[in-house]
């Protein structure tokens, strides 16, 4: 083992996504193995427009003047905001204030020994803050792919397309996350392709604990979790569960509630924030309502009882990321939608269950990065 390699990741670290600063923090913990690892702080402009806090107009800076409710969610933003911030300072290690951007890449690109990109949909290229700088073309170093999901998209599709064509080809090792990239990858790259399980994965429950805390919320309650909270439909039906089972439902996340108010459900949003939260509230709910992939992850890993919740009549319809994950756990009965919730079994207990498909993809996964970290 060499402790003196010297690995880069370039992620969505920038993004205010408790799954996408979770990821980055177990592929750093995951690379620490094999020597010394730094999370580049790259952002785009299109994360900053994405995630910045918003500025306010003449109009809306009289409104937070005359209204109380409209001050408290500016607190509650710039509260979530600096959670983010922190984790990324303390668990990532990342410098906040030293930002690197897509031209001034360049100036680091041979600061290190190997260039590792993923995890989580940083080549899906119809991705609103997607950035060309994933692919890594501004380097001649060594390129690993850990575990990029291509989020549904085919590159091939791309208005660049031959151009992301070449920089993949470029790579020295690539995996991906789901079968459908898998697919996708194996028809335009000329070497080997794995698939690989998200990092977050690869962590096991104790090494998730040691994050988790003391608990936010006393007593029983619903964790719902959502990467929007958009849908009418799933509102609903998170607030007609809690009603039945006579427990909160926790939401988190001021910024996916600016324009409506949780408690017009009788959801209680949490006053803390962020990656920490997340998972303390995750940790110990005693059901979980999760519309997300890391959402459905850490319900998973922290063996809640959780239902997926999504809007499509057709389950083969749902997103390729999550039905993928389901299948793999053998869970396509904790899938609920408008269109199903009425004739479903609403006190079907989850069952603890030994995943052997899962133990072999960690044995892979750890096999590829294994060979991918030699130099």
């Amino acid at each position: 083992m060499n402790k003196k390699l010297k690995i880069g990741i370039i992620t969505l670290s920038a993004s205010d996504n408790c799954g996408s600063c979770l990821q980055a923090y177990a592929l750093k913990k995951i690379l620490e193995s094999y020597g010394e690892v730094d999370v580049i702080n790259f952002s785009s402009s299109s994360s900053h427009m994405m995630y910045d806090l918003p500025q306010l107009n003449l109009m809306k800076r009289l409104t937070l003047h005359f209204s109380k409710d409209a001050l408290n969610k500016r607190k509650r933003l710039t509260r979530c905001k600096k959670s983010y911030e922190s984790f990324r300072i303390n668990y990532l290690g990342i410098d906040v204030d030293n930002e690197v951007f897509a031209d001034t890449l360049p100036l680091i690109a041979d600061k290190y020994d190997i260039y590792v990109v993923g995890s989580d949909q940083v080549w899906n290229v119809q991705m609103a803050d997607f950035d060309e700088s994933f692919f890594l073309g501004w380097t001649k170093k060594k390129k690993v792919a850990y575990a990029p999901s291509l989020g549904g998209s085919d590159i091939r599709m791309a208005n660049n397309a031959s151009q992301y064509i070449k920089w993949i080809n470029s790579f020295d090792y690539l995996s991906v996350r789901e079968e459908v990239g898998l697919k996708c990858l194996k028809e335009i790259a000329d070497k080997d392709v794995k698939k690989t399980l998200d990092p977050t994965l690869l962590l096991r429950k104790d090494d998730w604990e040691k994050l988790v805390g003391e608990r936010i919320i006393d007593g029983e309650y619903i964790f719902y979790y959502s990467w929007a909270y958009c849908y009418e439909e799933e509102l609903q039906i998170v607030k007609t569960e809690s009603q039945r089972l006579g427990v909160p439902a926790v939401v988190i996340d001021s910024r996916k509630w600016k324009y409506k108010n949780a408690t017009d459900y009788g959801f209680v949003l949490s006053k803390e924030e962020g990656p920490l939260a997340f998972l303390n509230l995750m940790y110990y709910a005693k059901y979980a309502y999760v519309e997300s992939f890391h959402g459905l992850v850490f319900a998973y890993i922290f063996n809640k009882n959780f239902w997926l919740l999504d809007t499509h009549e057709n389950l083969n319809e749902l997103d390729s990321r999550l039905r993928e994950f389901v299948n793999l756990l053998g869970a396509e009965e904790r899938i609920i939608t408008p269109y199903n919730y009425n004739n479903k079994n609403m006190g079907l207990e989850m069952e603890k269950r030994e995943n052997d498909l899962l133990e072999d993809m960690r044995l892979i996964s750890n096999t590829y990065l294994d060979e991918a970290m030699k130099i």
